[in-house]
């Protein structure tokens, strides 16, 4: 069980009792009740309902679980107090590793925060609004080249391209016909794909539902929606059934607190169901990274397209 649960479980009676809604649960739980609702940024079947909500209603008792993405805290309190009513009550929890014990400096000004409980290594804080609060959700945007990049806090390549696409992109063989990314992030490399001249459509898959939106609106801005899409999605759980001429992708990769590959060793382990005969998947990663493992029998040939920067293309042959 995870920590900030094992600590949530001191205050079963109260949340037995009292209509919670949650909000980023790290995992499936008993405590929660069948009234409760949850609310997560990560795909999965039971939310997936939620990507066409801008807003998400509160309960007498709200849990958010201490985001790992410290930018997105503010998004996260900007959705809560929107709709938080008087008399509901709102707690924040986390792992002292993930830097909660500084939770009440960072909203010192506009939000108060009082300590309710503490243990397993993380800290219970119940957050209480101290002044006007005018929220924002937090949209950011730049330049790449011709291209305007929109994005939410906390989506990969929110601020920059990355070293990881720059080096992909300066190798990448001319493609055609239908192509799947895995993890479009802001969608940078979306568009990118999106505007080969033999491209006719590109779908990309992305497991974080802020990333989903700020793909759409990257790909919006740069008047590319007849050619591009972005799905929200655990690797292909929610993809069609389609087959593809290629997949080109930079997988995501985090570091920080319990790094989880699932998804990516997942959807490596079935990237040949979703291509062509012949097709091909192209992708880099960290030069210490290894997914060729997940590959299996799957593809005849892998082959090294390039190695530099700390960081290595890939492409394996259907």
């Amino acid at each position: 069980m995870h920590p900030t649960l094992q600590l949530l479980e001191r205050h079963d009676a109260e949340l037995h009792l009292t209509p919670v809604h949650w909000f980023d649960l790290p995992e499936p739980t008993q405590l929660t009740k069948p009234t409760d609702l949850a609310f997560n940024l990560n795909w999965s079947v039971s939310n997936a309902a939620t990507l066409a909500q801008t807003q998400w209603p509160c309960a007498p008792l709200n849990i958010l679980f201490y985001p790992k993405a410290k930018e997105r805290l503010d998004w996260w309190l900007n959705v809560i107090f929107s709709t938080l009513q008087s008399g509901q009550r709102l707690w924040v929890v986390g792992e002292n590793v993930g830097g909660i014990k500084s939770l009440p400096k960072r909203l010192e000004g506009v939000f108060s925060c009082v300590k309710v409980d503490s243990a397993r290594h993380c800290v219970l804080f119940e957050v209480i609004l101290s002044e006007s609060f005018q929220g924002h959700e937090g949209w950011t945007s730049y330049q790449q080249g011709d291209h305007t990049i929109h994005s939410l806090p906390g989506v990969f390549s929110a601020k920059r391209l990355d070293k990881g696409t720059e080096v992909l992109l300066s190798i990448l063989p001319e493609l055609k016909g239908a192509v799947l990314e895995f993890g479009g992030g802001a969608g940078v490399l979306t568009c990118m794909l999106a505007e080969q001249p033999k491209v006719t459509s590109v779908t990309a898959v992305e497991i974080d539902l802020l990333a989903v939106r700020s793909s759409l609106k990257t790909i919006a801005a740069n008047q590319l929606a007849d050619r591009a899409t972005t799905l929200w999605s655990a690797g292909s759980e929610a993809l069609p059934e389609q087959k593809f001429d290629f997949i080109v992708t930079n997988p995501p990769f985090h570091q920080g607190i319990k790094t989880a590959y699932g998804p990516t060793q997942g959807f490596f382990a079935q990237a040949s169901n979703w291509l062509k005969p012949r097709g091909r998947l192209i992708w880099v990663a960290n030069e210490f990274l290894n997914y060729q493992g997940e590959l299996g029998k799957t593809f005849h040939s892998v082959k090294v397209l390039a190695h530099e920067k700390g960081y290595k293309v890939y492409q394996a042959n259907k």
